[in-house]
This record gives structure tokens, sequence and C-alpha cells, in this order.
């Protein structure tokens, strides 16, 4: 490791609340790049090292575990203090911090799902802060994305022939689901007829990059209890997002990494976000053997993505 080299994970305070990030790249002088993970609480300094091991040599990478979410998940949180517009104010904070300590006018910002909901926020608030805002599995309108994907599920199982997975999916009905039970049972038949992932499934993606050198001892206990509680504090509100209208325009450059295999945001709302988005660029980048995570089911193809972009920027 050469003597600029940065490997480290810290707290930091933000909204007066410690929380954690990841900052790794081979020189710490590189471009800084900020991983919004999704969600809600899908907290990922356990999971990013290997999928982003070679933008680590290009750029400063930061992965933050948001308020509630992994190490950043606290028992004594609060949850009138878990919305939409605290966690970009966290957001818009932590990337001030960063800019200060390495000296960069700018950063590359990647939203993951949830994730792209505070991404996009902040990239329309506060453009002088960002050189480009990359979106994967990109939210746009969650009510007409959860009739897409439960469309989307029936119909996968009409032509496979389930009948078991038909009776359950009727028995639920179309959303608006009565409980996280319900919304769970169309997600387990989304993941098991390949409309999250191209191959396996969302946690099983997840977990085949898990990195045990950046995993303590309690730290899967502290995963799972903090998706389970920004899931039940932020599912109601993520559910009222829609981005055409509360972001119609933005002032940097916009990138979307879409799968084929979307459809737990589904990629056809993405293709029409993003032609009527205004923007000084925008593009869709197409993931031809992934679903909702780009980034872990091809991150060859998201690192030369990345890379490319930085050239040319």
């Amino acid at each position: 490791m050469s003597s600029s080299a940065i490997d480290l994970k810290r707290k930091i305070r933000l909204g007066s609340v410690d929380q954690w990030v990841s900052i790794r790249s081979a020189d710490s002088h590189n471009p800084l790049i900020l991983f919004l993970h999704g969600g809600p609480g899908t907290a990922l300094l356990s999971f990013s090292r290997k999928p982003q091991r070679r933008l680590a040599q290009h750029f400063l990478v930061v992965n933050w575990d948001q308020r509630g979410a992994g190490r950043s998940y606290s028992g004594s949180l609060r949850a009138e203090n878990m919305t939409i517009d605290r966690f970009v104010l966290d957001a818009e904070e932590l990337v001030e911090s960063l800019l200060r300590e390495f000296g960069q006018a700018k950063l590359f910002l990647v939203g993951q799902s949830w994730g792209s909901i505070i991404g996009t926020k902040l990239a329309a608030k506060r453009p002088d802060l960002i050189e480009a805002y990359i979106g994967m599995g990109q939210v746009v309108d969650m009510k007409r994305g959860e009739e897409l994907s439960y469309r989307f599920t029936v119909e996968e199982a009409e032509r496979v022939g389930n009948a078991r997975a038909l009776r359950e999916l009727q028995r639920i009905g179309h959303p608006p689901y009565r409980s996280l039970r319900d919304a769970g049972i169309q997600r387990k038949w989304l993941s098991r007829l390949h409309g999250a992932t191209a191959k396996g499934s969302l946690i099983g993606t997840l977990f085949r990059h898990l990195s045990v050198r950046d995993t303590r001892p309690f730290d899967p206990v502290r995963f799972v209890r903090g998706a389970m509680f920004s899931l039940r504090c932020l599912e109601e509100q993520q559910n009222e997002v829609v981005l055409e209208d509360e972001v119609p325009e933005l002032d940097v450059p916009a990138y979307f990494c879409c799968g084929r295999r979307d459809y737990n945001v589904p990629f056809e709302l993405v293709v029409e976000y993003a032609e009527r988005l205004q923007a000084p660029k925008k593009e869709i980048i197409w993931f031809e053997h992934s679903g909702h995570l780009p980034n872990f089911e091809e991150p060859d193809v998201f690192c030369d993505f990345c890379i490319k972009l930085l050239s040319s920027t």
C-alpha cells in the first residue's frame, strides 16, 4: 500500500447522530465517489469492498451506512427523525464534510434504489457539490412501480405455470398491500421468478460479496435490526415518492444504470423519467445480465462505466 493510500472505517456526526462511513482508495488524492445504499436500511459497509476493488484504484470510494442502518443503527433513534428530508440533509452534510477534508470541489454521487431518492433530491438541491449523478435501480414513481412489479410477477407465474405463486399473489391482491408481510410475498415470488436479479436472490447476491475483514461480530444482527427498523419508518414515505413531479430538472449530468431484469423498481419508469428529465446530459446504461443490483451482478461492467465517465469528465 502506497503512502497516500487510505482504507478506514469511522464514525461521523451527521444531524446530531453518529453514523459510519468507509473510505478506500489506492491514492487519497483520487476523485471522490459516494455511494448511497438502498433498502431503506440495506447497509453496505460489509459488502462493498469486493465489487468496488477496481474503483478504488481510480476513485476515493466512500460508503455510508445511513442513520438507522447497519453500523449506524441504534435503539435510541426516534421514528420521527427518520424522514426523507432528514436523510437528504445528512447526505448534504456528509458531502460537504468529505469535500472539505479531501480538498475537492465536487464528487460523483451514486444512488441505489432507496438511495436514488436521496441522491436525486440532493443533486437537485446542491448541484454545486455534484460532478455527476448516477442512479441504479432508480426510483421514479413508487406506486406505479409497485403495480408494474405485481403484474410482471403474475404474468411470469402464468408463463411458467407456477400455480402456488399465482395462488399467493391472488390472495394478497394488487398493491397497495395491507401489510409488509403481503409486500414480502410479492417480493419473494418476484425474486424466484427472476424479476429482482438475473440469477439468485437479492440477499444471496449481496452476501456473495460479504467481506469478513469489514464485518464485526455483531454487525449481522445490527444489519437485520436496522433494515427492519428503517423499513418500518420509511416504507410509507417511500411509497409516496413521484420524482417526475418532485425533481423534473437537474443541473448536473445524470446517468441511469438499468438492469434488463429489474422489476423491483421497474426499468420502464426509468426510461420515461430519463426522456422527460431536463439535464445538461442524460444517458441510460443497460446491464444485460442484471436486475436491481447491476453494481453487484455485473461489477466489472459498472466499474468500466465509472472509469470511462471519470476519464471523460
